[in-house]
């Protein structure tokens, strides 16, 4: 049993010395690569500063032209009296209101009575049109009987 205690120390022992050396490795590594970051020449940033300038130019140039063309809208809108206009609105709804409006259920009433019949009427054309096809038929029936000689 002393054995396995001494060799299961060892591997502990073992592991623990290689988690820290990886910790070194990692650690150097790491400050490899800041200082290849910090090797590495500035940027430079003044092609877009250049064009931040251009753009906020355009960007004044154009809030001042939309600035001076809606003052020129704003210069023709003329002010309307609406007065006159609800007047007028008010005098139509004074006659819309005097108007005499028939009996409503009275016209439903002739309306369902008016598609009853229509309805009566096209299930009459329906039977005359069922009747014509059978004459038709019949009609040919006599025409072919007719023409055959041995018919008689």
């Amino acid at each position: 049993m002393k054995i396995i205690d001494k060799l299961s120390t060892y591997a502990a022992l073992i592991g623990t010395i290689s988690v820290i050396g990886g910790g070194f490795y990692a650690w150097g590594e790491f400050n490899t690569r800041l200082s290849a970051i910090e090797g590495t020449p500035a940027v430079n940033l003044q092609p877009l500063q250049n064009k931040d300038k251009e753009l906020t130019t355009t960007i004044n140039d154009n809030k001042i032209d939309l600035i001076d063309r809606i003052k020129k809208v704003e210069d023709k809108i003329q002010p309307v009296d609406l007065t006159t206009v609800f007047k007028e609105i008010g005098k139509v709804r004074e006659e819309v209101a005097m108007i005499n409006i028939p009996n409503i259920d009275g016209i439903k009433k002739d309306i369902k009575e008016i598609n009853t019949i229509i309805t009566r009427i096209e299930k009459k054309l329906a039977v005359l049109e069922k009747e014509k096809e059978v004459l038709a038929i019949e009609i040919e029936e006599i025409k072919l009987e007719s023409n055959n000689p041995l018919s008689n």
